[in-house]
């Protein structure tokens, strides 16, 4: 890693400590993450983040199981952190989207699951908590 790259990384986690502030002081959202990694891109690096989010005002509403005010909710969450402005950097903010067959295939084997796979994954994606936050910038 050249030390350029370094420097960005290390502003990668300045960013990232930013949008989980602003998260907080101007929505009221919660943004904790369990895994942190970087990995290479063509032209560039991420900075990935796999958390979840919630809003005590939703958790007092006793609503935070509700999936269709749980995704509009992240939905206004998305909308808000991919238009913060990072000089140097690109932010994406996405609900895991990886579902596969072999998944698929065990909740239709047990009964959890009665459809197509794009059915499955549709229902999984509505019901979806896991949040990614990913941190882009290109490599010199």
């Amino acid at each position: 890693m050249f030390k350029n790259d370094i420097e960005k990384s290390k502003r990668s986690l300045l960013v990232r400590n930013e949008i989980i502030e602003k998260l907080d002081k101007e929505l009221g959202v919660n943004f904790g993450f369990s895994f942190n990694d970087l990995y290479g891109v063509k032209g560039g690096v991420v900075r990935r983040l796999k958390g979840s989010i919630w809003s005590k005002e939703i958790l007092g509403r006793g609503e935070y199981g509700n999936n269709e005010i749980f995704n509009e909710f992240f939905n206004e969450v998305k909308e808000f952190v991919e238009n913060l402005e990072f000089e140097d950097f690109k932010i994406e903010f996405n609900k895991k989207l990886d579902y596969g067959w072999k998944e698929y295939r065990r909740w239709k084997e047990n009964g959890s699951f009665d459809g197509n796979f794009n059915d499955y994954k549709k229902w999984r994606l509505d019901n979806e908590r896991d949040i990614i936050l990913k941190i882009k910038w290109e490599v010199e």
